[in-house]
């Protein structure tokens, strides 16, 4: 009897020892999980830039699927892909490594939002790894300017030394409105100057850089007649625009010149 007991009790230590070295082979087998890589983990910008974030992803085990998801305010954005999930083409199955160049174009809804995109990879034994992507959105200039109602406050002649004031009161209620669709409406108030209404004003854009501003205007009696007016931007928050022009005022006469410089401050108001 003794001896029987011994030899189910070596048995089963044998067979432990046994499954213990088998599931041990079985797990060095396994690959390594995925790993993903972003060649920038965070960016900030304005609204209608674009981030590009090239993904790379090593999968020893061979890639079964990759994904991209959204979240805003942390909370999934299901207007994102399907559901809130992009799926990323993987061109050949159990391929072990994968770039893909990811864009973005930043959303003006999404200013002052916390944005996040995380880049998911599994490969064929289920093993998964992931990265964010963070994404801050700041009101560009353009969107600024589409926001509020424009209204003028100054309109300083800077040529002559020191500067004059050349606001005239029937000025002093006019109020420029940018679309942003790149048109734009003028109001010049109850107090409208003998000429207000002559050229009408059409369109409006703002460099890249933000650092010029045009407005177009055609001639009341004669629309094939477009006139361009080209503005170099001093400042542009959310409450004050302040723009310079350079000016040909020769036409009139002393002391107007040829290059005649005028610094056009407007107080941003509810569109």
């Amino acid at each position: 009897m003794k001896k029987n007991t011994q030899f189910v009790v070596h048995f089963l230590a044998l067979l432990a020892m046994i499954f213990t070295v088998s599931c041990s082979k079985d797990e060095e087998a396994k690959p390594d999980a995925p790993t993903v890589t972003l060649s920038q983990s965070d960016f900030s910008g304005k609204s209608g830039q674009q981030v590009a974030v090239t993904v790379s992803v090593s999968a020893p085990g061979g890639l079964r699927n990759m994904t991209v998801s959204k979240q805003v305010n942390l909370a999934a954005d299901n207007t994102f892909g399907t559901n809130g999930v992009q799926t990323i083409a993987v061109p050949t199955a159990g391929q072990k490594t994968l770039d893909y160049n990811f864009t973005y174009t930043l959303a003006a809804s999404e200013v002052d939002k916390l944005v996040g995109f995380t880049f998911k990879a599994e490969d064929a034994n289920g093993k998964m790894s992931e990265k964010v992507l963070t994404v801050n959105t700041a009101a560009s200039g353009a969107q600024i300017l589409a926001t509020y109602r424009w209204n003028l406050k100054s309109k300083m002649w800077t040529t002559p030394n020191p500067d004059v004031e050349d606001i005239k009161e029937c000025e002093k209620d006019d109020s420029f409105v940018y679309n942003a669709n790149g048109t734009m409406a003028v109001n010049y108030g109850t107090q409208a100057c003998t000429f207000d209404g002559f050229n009408v004003y059409s369109g409006w854009t703002l460099s890249a850089d933000e650092k010029t501003f045009t407005q177009t205007y055609s001639d009341v009696f004669d629309p094939s007649k477009v006139t361009t007016e080209t503005y170099r931007v001093i400042s542009l928050t959310k409450d004050r625009l302040v723009m310079e022009i350079a000016l040909d005022l020769a036409v009139f006469g002393p002391p107007y010149t040829n290059a005649e410089t005028f610094v056009y401050t407007f107080d941003a108001g509810p569109k």
